[in-house]
Formats: structure tokens, C-alpha cells, sequence
């Protein structure tokens, strides 16, 4: 008999793997975080069988899908076999709980795999989860939000903090965009869906085991993508924290950063800077391509810095006037005590 496992439950489990059954557009879109896909019918396919559904009836639909599925199941047995003795739990799902995930648990506890469970529901359940979650239950997290001017370093700050084992929800590493014009070119690989991205945030909130947690100041959109309404008014309301250092070392930060992606960026970059004509103009644009053309990164920083980024950010940083806590470091290496003092007394004390 297959086992049912509701998602409340299958996400407490320890060494556990998820397998998606659903087609793999299905699973682009958005699947349980870390799930192998594993689909009993791929996108054609399921076109196929769909289209039978509708035009004749649900038998010969069933018919057809159980003649697609038919070559695919030694090695679906075989590779969930393997599985099988690495996790301790194997859950197994589709849209919402159907045929597609209660078949495979069928042929699959019948051939003696017994640490199989067939997920109550779906992925629609455990995206209905993963939206009450982050939209009722993460007032318990108090976000203390890092502001400051481009090249402060705010997201070296957060990775120096997630190296000590403090709660972080770095949005533009799971975003996969920083946020600005530049934005996609320190990031390799596809951004998310935005349901992957709203599951990406919720495994952060999960997972954490503070009451507290460090995020950069974002604007809603980070990317193609946003942060959930009831996310971003938390981070609002929560401490703020003004990140400040010299001109000099914030030109430092962004060649750092930027250094090993500026020549194989090379056409991303103009396009970016194209962008900018309405608000630099023809003429400071076409200076600023002929610097790149020239390699000469560190005027274009300045400039942007001066012209474009500073400005931007002084109107959002203008906004929170009276931060909880302001650091204006000489060495970024001094910003992490000072931070660690800020949550002794507002958390530890």
C-alpha cells in the first residue's frame, strides 16, 4: 500500500530526496527545492495525452499514457532504486497528488522499494505552503537591512557574516541580478522563476534557527523577479543599518567585484551603458563606451559612481532617516565586531 505524506510533514524529514514526475516544463517553472525530476511523460507527450483527454475521453487518455509510459519504467525503477539506498525517505509527487505520482508509487512499492511516500496534494500543496508561510508566518524574523552607497560592500559584509553562521537572505545571489543596470553580469547561470525564487527565500525563513536575520536594501524588483509584498514590508519595519567608507575603497570594492567579468562582459556592458543615454546623455555615454573600448574601468566606475549610482541612492537611503545603527569603516574587516555588538544587545541581552 503507498505511504501519503502531507508537505508539513515531508519537509521535517531528514535525508530525504523529492522526486518530480511532472514534464520538465512543469518542473522549470517551479518544483520543491533540490527535487530531481524524474518525468513519466516529457512535454510532448503530455501535450499529447492532454489533448486526447480533452477532444476524446479520460480512458483513452490513459491508454495513451500508459503506452508513453511503458519504455520508461526499468529505468525509472532502476534510478529510484539507487536512490533509494542513499535517502532515507523518497517523496514523490506531480501537480496535485494525481495519477502521475500515485502510478509510480504503485509499480514502486509493488517492486519492494519501501522508503517510497506519494505527496498529499503536489507541488500545489507545497506551493499553497510556501505562499502562507511568507505571507502570515515570518513576523517572528526581525530583518536587520544593510543600506549604504554602491561599493560599500554590503554584499561582502553578508558573506562574511553567512561565514560565521549568521543568518543571511542574500536576494541577489538567489535572484541572480544585483539589482542594478549591471546587474546580471557577476551572476552565471539562469535566473529563477519567481516561484523558484519565493521557494528560495522560504528554505532561508525555514531553515533558520534566529529571530533575526541580515538582508541588503533592495527595491522590490531585484532582477525579473520580486520580493513577496509581506517579505518586503518586514524588511521595511525591521532595524537599519548605514554602511559607509571612503570614495576610494568603494572604487576598490567595485573593480574587485567587477574585475574578472569585464572583458567577457564586454557587449552586456555597452548594451547596459546604452541604456543609460536618457539619463547621462549621447555624449557622456559615448565617453564612457570609449573608456571600456580602452580598458580604462576605473573612470567608468567613477563616473557612474558620481553621476548615476550616488544620486540614485542617496534618494533611498534618505528615506530611513534615523538608522539604528551607522558604520563608516575604514577596513571591511571592522564592520563584523560592530555588527556582532549590534545583535548582542538587541537579541542576546
Amino acid at each position: 500500500m503507498v505511504k501519503v505524506i502531507d508537505v508539513e510533514k515531508a519537509l521535517t524529514l531528514k535525508n530525504t530526496l523529492f522526486i518530480d514526475v511532472r514534464a520538465p516544463l512543469e518542473y522549470e517553472d517551479g518544483t520543491i527545492l533540490g527535487a530531481k525530476n524524474i518525468p513519466i511523460l516529457d512535454d510532448e507527450e503530455r501535450a499529447i495525452v492532454g489533448t486526447i483527454y480533452r477532444q476524446e475521453n479520460p480512458h483513452e487518455a490513459t491508454v495513451k499514457g500508459l503506452d508513453l509510459v511503458s519504455t520508461k519504467l526499468p529505468n525509472l525503477y532502476s534510478t529510484v532504486k539507487q536512490y533509494s539506498m542513499e535517502y532515507d525517505h523518497i517523496v514523490i509527487f506531480c501537480w496535485r497528488g494525481g495519477m502521475r505520482s500515485k502510478s509510480v508509487c504503485n509499480l514502486l512499492t509493488m517492486l519492494n522499494i519501501d522508503n517510497i511516500y506519494q505527496l498529499k496534494d503536489g507541488y500545489k500543496s507545497y506551493r499553497k505552503y510556501v505562499i502562507d508561510f511568507l505571507e502570515n508566518k515570518i513576523e517572528r524574523y526581525k530583518f536587520i537591512m544593510l543600506h549604504g552607497l554602491t561599493g560599500v560592500g554590503k554584499t561582502h559584509i553578508l558573506d562574511q557574516l553567512e561565514a560565521i553562521k549568521e543568518p543571511v537572505l542574500n536576494l541577489e545571489e538567489i535572484a541572480k541580478n544585483s539589482g542594478s543596470v549591471f546587474g546580471d553580469i557577476v551572476f552565471s547561470g539562469k535566473p529563477p522563476s519567481q516561484k523558484t525564487f519565493e521557494s528560495l527565500i522560504f528554505h532561508v525563513l525555514y531553515n533558520s534557527k534566529e529571530n533575526y536575520i541580515f538582508v541588503e536594501s533592495e527595491s522590490k524588483r531585484v532582477g525579473s523577479v520580486m520580493v513577496p509584498d509581506a517579505v518586503y514590508n518586514q524588511m521595511v519595519n525591521g532595524y537599519h543599518v548605514l554602511i559607509k567608507t571612503t570614495f576610494e575603497n568603494r572604487i576598490e570594492v567595485i573593480l574587485k567585484d567587477y574585475a574578472k567579468h569585464l572583458e567577457v562582459n564586454h557587449s552586456k556592458i555597452v548594451a547596459s551603458l546604452n541604456h543609460l543615454r536618457k539619463k547621462l546623455g549621447n555624449e557622456s555615454v559615448n565617453n564612457l563606451i570609449n573608456k571600456i573600448e580602452e580598458k580604462d574601468y576605473t573612470y567608468v566606475i567613477q563616473y557612474l559612481m558620481e553621476h548615476y549610482y550616488d544620486p540614485l541612492y542617496n534618494y533611498s537611503i534618505k528615506k530611513y532617516e534615523n538608522y539604528d545603527l551607522v558604520i563608516d569603516y575604514e577596513k571591511m574587516e571592522d564592520v563584523i565586531p560592530i555588527l556582532n555588538d549590534f545583535i548582542n544587545n538587541m537579541f542576546h541581552n
